[in-house]
């Protein structure tokens, strides 16, 4: 899937992580893929909307590459 991340390279995960707030039960969680220089932001926006054991796991070329988090119950 192709992604508009719109002019900082955010507007999807912000969509994203603002419709699972209204999609998922307390103790529900998000998984995705994330660009490698896009950790930090990515973290900051899933704590801003609440959520917890928020993750960004590295590939294996050690580059940030995945997101995850637990919608807090």
């Amino acid at each position: 899937m192709a992604l508009d991340g719109g002019e900082d390279g955010l507007d999807f995960y912000d969509r994203y992580l603002g419709d699972a707030l209204n999609l998922l039960k307390p103790g529900g969680g998000v998984f995705f893929e994330i660009g490698y220089d896009q950790g930090a932001a990515v973290k900051k926006l899933m704590d801003d909307y609440g959520f917890s054991n928020v993750r960004i796991d590295k590939d294996l070329a050690g580059l940030d590459r995945y997101a995850s988090a637990v919608l807090e119950a």
